[in-house]
């Protein structure tokens, strides 16, 4: 049966190529996205050298992250296996995940695509790449390339694994598919006790399931010096006097800046020392976010064209850059994260925790479920209802700098007390990288 269903699986996937080509064609003419991408995506594999500065250069492990959110989740785990004996490849599908990845893992790791999900052409990379072990960040189950690395027994981990409410209920619709598939899965390793859970009732073996805990909390915020010139200046540019706050809304979505650009008019009437950081997360976004910033007659700068020759300071910066909001976080007073106050899921809290900052976010935090639970139980962030009651809270902590410590002290508590995943994780690697000559001896 199974067998049957990857079949129909890539007659589809071949009916839509036509549809692929046509979207691509766009994005190469509108979007700069590189003809090499496609060349990648169809079956060309990238050329990857071994990596003779290296004891074991043969082991090679190839690392799947779909896009930005994914890349960044890994990003302790790569800097762990770096240290290793590893030669590290790590793939992308989104031009934005693979632009992330090569920012932050470019001198580590050879960065490149992962094939479109026909098996063929993913046993092709394979048998050209010959990883040792494959890992696959969070729950990107694509048949074709599971299928392919069964087929050439190439151990294949799921690494921070979750299951979504979404997926789950996708998942329970077909079992027999999802119990096939997972079944190609060496091990699961997923974050949370309830993903655990989720996995095991849609098909994985319960035996080859662990609970790791999540990747994200043993994120390190280090900075290399153009991270930190960035840094100071914004600093400068937004912190011009001791008295201002900053206030950073992250990885905002469509419908939410309109509610925060209200919220900041009502706050700026009674704190002209407050100033705003809008970081949208699809920067694509971003003229669309300078009109309603007009309307609302503020005055305001993309981040892409701060300098230090600015005849004014503006009152609200918009991060159009991919990759520095982790960092910008550290300048903030106040955080609210976005995707949040409509039902997308929610983001990444823990980033800014670890700057110990007070941390604001809406009501739909599905995909982040046990993390925002966890912090709200610890007084560690403050999940809010409606735009009114955003604005209540906000104009509490403005004029209340113990609250704002009082909860930046427990996000910091929350996040170290929830570390050792990438430990954990390292573990369960090492368990399928292991040299045949090291075990014959």
């Amino acid at each position: 049966m199974y067998r049957v269903f990857l079949s129909l699986y890539s007659v589809l996937y071949s009916l839509l190529l036509p549809l692929y080509l046509l979207v691509f064609t766009y994005r190469a003419l509108f979007q700069d996205k590189r003809f090499s991408s496609f060349l990648q995506r169809i079956g060309k594999p990238p050329q990857i050298p071994d990596d003779t500065s290296k004891e074991h250069s043969a082991i090679r492990i190839w690392i799947h992250a779909v896009s930005v959110g994914e890349v960044k989740a890994i990003k302790p785990l790569i800097d762990a296996l770096k240290t290793e004996h590893y030669q590290l490849l790590v793939s992308t599908v989104t031009q934005t995940g693979q632009k992330m990845a090569s920012d932050l893992f470019g001198d580590n790791a050879q960065i490149f695509y992962l094939p479109l999900d026909w098996q063929w052409i993913c046993r092709r990379y394979l048998m050209s790449i010959k990883p040792k072990v494959i890992l696959i960040a969070e729950s990107e189950l694509w048949p074709g390339f599971i299928a392919a690395s069964h087929s050439l027994k190439i151990p294949t981990l799921i690494v921070n694994g979750r299951i979504s409410d979404r997926s789950f209920r996708k998942y329970k619709l077909i079992p027999f598919l999802t119990r096939s598939l997972l079944n190609q899965i060496t091990q699961c390793c997923m974050q949370t006790q309830e993903d655990k859970r989720r996995i095991t009732i849609i098909g994985a073996d319960p035996s080859r399931v662990n609970r790791m805990g999540n990747l994200k909390y043993d994120y390190q915020p280090t900075q290399n010096s153009q991270q930190k010139d960035m840094i100071q200046l914004i600093r400068t540019t937004m912190k011009t006097k001791n008295d201002e706050l900053l206030w950073v809304c992250g990885s905002t979505r469509e419908g939410e800046e309109e509610i925060l650009l209200d919220i900041f008019k009502t706050l700026s009437e009674s704190s002209s020392s407050l100033k705003l950081v809008l970081a949208p997360r699809h920067p694509h976004r971003t003229q669309d976010i300078c009109k309603l910033i007009e309307q609302h007659k503020f005055t305001y700068l993309k981040r892409s064209l701060l300098s230090n020759q600015l005849p004014s300071t503006p009152q609200i910066l918009i991060l159009d850059t991919i990759g520095e909001l982790s960092y910008l976080y550290q300048l903030a007073d106040l955080v609210f994260v976005g995707g949040s106050l409509f039902p997308t899921g929610g983001h990444n809290i823990i980033e800014a925790a670890h700057f110990g900052k007070p941390i604001l976010f809406g009501p739909h935090m599905d995909n982040f479920k046990e993390i925002s639970t966890s912090f709200q139980n610890s007084h560690a962030a403050i999940q809010v209802k409606s735009r009114n009651e955003l604005l209540l809270q906000l104009q509490d902590l403005i004029s209340n700098p113990a609250a704002r410590e009082f909860l930046g002290h427990n996000a910091r508590k929350v996040v170290k007390e929830n570390q050792g995943a990438v430990n954990r994780t390292i573990k369960i690697v090492q368990k399928y990288t292991k040299r045949e000559d090291a075990n014959s001896d």
